[in-house]
């Protein structure tokens, strides 16, 4: 009878360390599929700032490249007044506060394209290349930044004035480099395109439709 219940004890204990250790098992596995990571935060048409021509769109976009945040917040800052002190942005924020994509409209005095990428666009990284967009399309592995003509005489200062526009990623987006490249230039065109018809410019954007 002794030998019996030592089996029996045995064979309880193989049973619950064979349970154990299919429940850590389980445990790891969820965890490195995410079964226990943050929610990602909802991204709808509605949220999106009212400086984006189409908000569906852009949304879909976000969607689609923004890293993951448990929440998402859209932020638009505005001074449309159609003169040199044009400008606008529309920022996608996550967590803590975070700014993850910045859309940025601005207008400044004309200048050759080459003064404008030097001087004008914030610190990027990545290969540059060009695209075809405005006067000049610049394309980095965090940036499509577009130089659009605007006033041929601005009404204060009686210059020729541009409008940088720049779709300009702040943390990783999801996607390769050329899938990110392109829908960035996509979101600068389309930002690039409102911010030419809000500020009144006089002269073609020359942006494609």
């Amino acid at each position: 009878m002794t030998e019996l219940s030592g089996s029996g004890n045995r064979h309880r204990a193989l049973v619950y360390s064979g349970a154990i250790a299919g429940i850590a098992i389980a445990v790891i596995l969820a965890y490195v599929f995410g079964a226990f990571s943050e929610s990602r935060g909802a991204i709808k048409a509605d949220d999106m700032c009212q400086n984006l021509p189409d908000r569906r769109a852009a949304a879909d976009t976000f969607k689609s490249v923004l890293p993951q945040a448990a929440q998402y917040d859209f932020v638009m800052t505005s001074t449309p007044d159609p003169d040199e002190s044009y400008s606008g942005t529309c920022s996608a924020i996550g967590d803590d506060s975070q700014h993850l994509l910045n859309l940025h409209a601005d207008m400044g005095v004309a200048m050759s394209w080459e003064q404008w990428a030097e001087q004008e666009l914030p610190p990027t990284t990545g290969k540059v290349t060009y695209f075809s967009a405005g006067i000049k399309g610049v394309s980095t592995s965090d940036l499509a930044a577009i130089y659009v003509p605007c006033y041929s005489s601005e009404t204060n200062t009686k210059q020729p004035h541009n409008l940088t526009i720049f779709a300009h990623a702040l943390k990783s987006l999801k996607g390769s480099d050329s899938e990110v490249r392109q829908e960035l230039i996509r979101l600068a065109e389309s930002f690039g395109r409102y911010a030419h018809r809000e500020a009144k410019c006089d002269l073609p954007s020359r942006l494609p439709d």
